[in-house]
């Protein structure tokens, strides 16, 4: 973690020898050879070290925004924001996104629908190394005009964002940008990147404490539950559930029943909760699955009388079907 002050001092060493002080230079030698680099934490970045300890410590969002800010301007970039890549399945996130970006960006960045083309995210899902935006794709028009937009809002047009996996599986990224031109920033970046991971680290932890919560991975909805997650899953809207018959209480009932099941804030996140665990494939028959032999229509299913020309064509494709191939049969008479 502390490979830049190992580097620091081998140079440290070669200046002190060719300027003459080879007693000062031994001297350093000896200390270096003492020093377990495994063991040292030090940031390279003056001021770091008291960040991540204050981010540590941290005990509401506003602190840990006013930290991210400080951060941005102790490494020199415009702005620092932290944002949930993917949860794991016993996790619940409250909040999605910390940044430290402008008003403006972010209700633009909601109204437009940009998290459906933001390649920033794609990239944290694709692999979880870190990378510089300027290394993704900036050449087809729709994701131009977004990093154009974002530009003119005070965000990038250079950025490095870090993916970070926790030990319970979610991923959870730390992004900076600067208006800084990409190489300019890349120099910079590069002398403080093992600060960021080690910072990086201390951000994820402190922002998934304050924002996610362990939730069970085992859940059992009622019939009426499931019918409303598999019509969510399916993409049923809210007037077509709530004009829908349920055999215990209505949709409002069973759609606060559920937020509380799947400790979600909407059904939509529960349904893709529920989907995650496989609790709509593999979710046992409820009645609305069963046609009954009475010749009634099981509830919420839709049966459509074949006409004429969908039943040739069904016999046109039966008859094409070559047979399939009998095997032989050889018949022994017994007893002559």
């Amino acid at each position: 973690m502390c490979g830049w002050v190992e580097d620091s001092l081998g140079e440290a060493i070669e200046l002190l020898a060719r300027s003459g002080r080879n007693d000062l230079a031994s001297d350093l030698k000896r200390i270096l050879t003492t020093i377990d680099f495994d063991d040292l934490e030090v940031l390279r970045c003056p001021g770091a070290d008291g960040i991540a300890s204050e981010i540590l410590e941290a005990g509401s969002f506003g602190a840990l925004a006013d930290l991210l800010g400080r951060l941005a301007e102790k490494i020199g970039v415009s702005h620092c924001t932290l944002h949930v890549v993917a949860e794991a399945p016993a996790t619940n996130f409250s909040t999605k996104v910390l940044t430290t970006y402008p008003e403006e960006w972010v209700s633009c960045y909601v109204n437009r629908r940009y998290s459906s083309i933001d390649p920033v995210g794609r990239a944290c899902l694709a692999g979880d190394r870190a990378f510089f935006w300027d290394s993704l794709d900036h050449a087809v028009p729709l994701l131009r005009a977004f990093w154009e937009d974002a530009a003119a809002h005070g965000v990038g047009p250079a950025g490095y964002t870090l993916p970070i996996t926790t030990d319970r599986g979610d991923k959870v990224a730390v992004s900076i940008c600067s208006s800084d031109d990409p190489e300019s920033f890349r120099n910079n970046i590069d002398r403080y990147e093992s600060d960021l991971l080690s910072l990086g680290i201390c951000l994820v932890d402190a922002f998934s404490r304050l924002a996610s919560e362990d939730r069970p991975t085992t859940f059992s909805p009622t019939d009426d539950q499931l019918i409303i997650l598999r019509a969510i899953a399916m993409g049923a809207d809210e007037a077509d559930l709530r004009a829908r018959s349920y055999q215990y209480g209505s949709y409002v009932t069973l759609e606060r029943s559920i937020c509380a099941l799947f400790r979600t804030k909407t059904v939509a996140q529960a349904a893709v909760l529920a989907a995650r665990v496989g609790i709509l494939v593999d979710a046992p028959l409820t009645k609305a699955d069963i046609l009954a032999a009475s010749g009634e229509t099981a509830i919420g299913n839709v049966v459509v009388s074949p006409n004429g020309a969908s039943l040739r064509r069904l016999v046109r494709m039966r008859n094409a079907a070559p047979a399939p191939e009998l095997p032989s049969v050889t018949i022994v008479r017994l007893g002559g």
